[in-house]
């Protein structure tokens, strides 16, 4: 995984280049590759005029270096303070504008300069006015149409206003980045990674899930978290609901729909014991009979469990449910979407990253926190960060679907942190190749079906073929 790192963690950072005496070397590196990059932007060096806007800081002596390998590479390139903008932006144009004014640890509000229309926009490390650790604005911020990312990634590029501003991201120096960073972004690499194995002596039993949710009126909620179970190779899922078996709609016909007579917890404990995880809470509804069903399932079912919508929200505080899942011997996710997030732990303020390793670590469960990007959180502090995905991917049901496919990959095996980032990216990731109109939770199932069919899911026997 690629790390994303803090304000604090890139100021640790440099305090310790600082102390080794290594600042003006690797300033002269970070100049160096910042030319380079500019002039792949460029499409060569003859002819080309350059802007470079700097600031006071480590930010701004990033660009006057850039400033001079440019000039030195036949670039022809200016280098300037914000306040002498209208002297040198004008007549003639620039072809490529470079924002290093202030970098991630901005401390105030920025009022940044006017940038003559149509001029491409390349920000150093962040667009100046994005705050590093949320990405929300700092006063006003530049709109770049690139942003040069300086070792390791921001939280600002993936957050807020920042996530626009920044452009499209350019890797440079991978290597200077902070070496004990506990959060790390996602990628395709990494999902294949860790796909489960089909052992060759397995049955349908071997990774069988359990879905318990639905009621009178609420009829597609749990079907589409049992089609997303399906949908990541659960060999057997049964639908355990209160709704009528007609009023289910949009799940596999495979799947088996148990009649829930009442929320008598004893039969749906003893029924769990055959399978390997739970979906528990979409579309189950939130009476205090039901909250009082959801703790004795979490308290007495020995399988891993994927709590969800008003399986959480059933729980009107943080600390209660810290309550109930310190009883509990197997592992949890929680899967909230904003809302249901501070219904339970209370208003978000400051970074969304922050608020959701917290929740882990008080609860001993791992977070999965909906949104763009995503942020699943693991008790022990490790963070990770799902940006693909797509606006389209905003409607209803799709949460659902989210919340079995996860069910799906801890039934076959994976780890509680693991199973909740590889099946954020893969729901993403799958949502993004529905290329006609808007997703419908329907057909996300259908497009993370393919999905998951593409990837190395086999088995050893399998392997041996090859």
């Amino acid at each position: 995984m690629d790390p994303v790192v803090s304000v604090a963690e890139v100021a640790k950072f440099d305090r310790e280049l600082a102390r080794q005496g290594a600042t003006t070397a690797v300033i002269d590196r970070v100049g160096y590759a910042l030319a380079q990059a500019a002039i792949s932007l460029l499409g060569g060096t003859y002819g080309r005029r350059v802007l470079v806007i700097v600031g006071p800081g480590n930010n701004g002596n990033d660009g006057r270096s850039m400033g001079r390998h440019l000039n030195r590479l036949g670039v022809s390139t200016s280098v300037v303070e914000p306040d002498a903008m209208p002297l040198f932006a004008t007549d003639p144009h620039p072809d490529l504008i470079v924002d290093a004014i202030l970098g991630t640890g901005l401390s105030r509000p920025f009022d940044p300069p006017k940038l003559p229309d149509g001029v491409p926009v390349l920000s150093v490390d962040i667009p100046s006015g994005i705050a590093g650790d949320t990405g929300d604005l700092v006063g006003e911020a530049i709109r770049a149409d690139y942003t040069a990312v300086i070792g390791s990634l921001k939280f600002g590029h993936f957050f807020g206003p920042g996530r626009e501003r920044s452009g499209r991201l350019l890797r440079i120096l991978p290597e200077l980045h902070p070496a004990d960073s506990q959060c790390h972004l996602v990628t395709a690499r990494d999902l294949g990674a860790v796909m489960p194995k089909v052992p060759s002596q397995s049955h349908k039993w071997s990774s069988g899930v359990m879905v318990v949710g639905g009621s009178a009126g609420m009829r597609g909620s749990a079907g589409f978290g049992a089609g997303g179970a399906m949908a990541v190779g659960a060999g057997m899922v049964h639908l355990v609901t209160r709704a009528e078996s007609t009023e289910i709609i949009d799940h596999p016909s495979e799947v088996v729909v148990d009649r829930l007579e009442s929320y008598f917890a004893e039969p749906v404990v003893v029924a769990s014991r055959r399978f390997r995880s739970i979906v528990l809470g979409p579309g189950l509804g939130g009476s205090l009979q039901i909250g009082n069903f959801v703790r004795r399932l979490l308290v007495d079912a020995d399988c891993s469990i994927v709590l969800d919508a008003d399986g959480l929200t059933c729980f009107r505080d943080a600390s209660n449910l810290a309550r109930t899942l310190a009883r509990r011997r197997a592992s949890t996710v929680l899967t909230p979407h904003h809302g249901e997030f501070e219904r339970v732990f209370g208003p978000i303020e400051g970074s969304s990253v922050v608020a959701c390793r917290q929740a882990a670590i008080d609860t001993g469960a791992v977070v999965l926190l909906k949104g763009s990007p995503t942020i699943v959180a693991d008790p022990s502090g490790a963070v990770a960060l799902s940006a693909v995905g797509t606006a389209k991917l905003a409607s209803a049901g799709t949460g659902d679907v989210l919340a079995g496919v996860i069910a799906g990959l801890l039934a076959q095996g994976m780890s509680a942190y693991e199973a909740a980032w590889a099946g954020a990216y893969l729901h993403g990731a799958a949502g993004s190749s529905v290329v006609t109109g808007k997703v419908t939770a329907t057909s996300l199932v259908e497009a993370i079906a393919r999905y998951y069919g593409g990837l190395d899911c086999v088995s050893p026997a399998q392997e041996l073929l090859r």
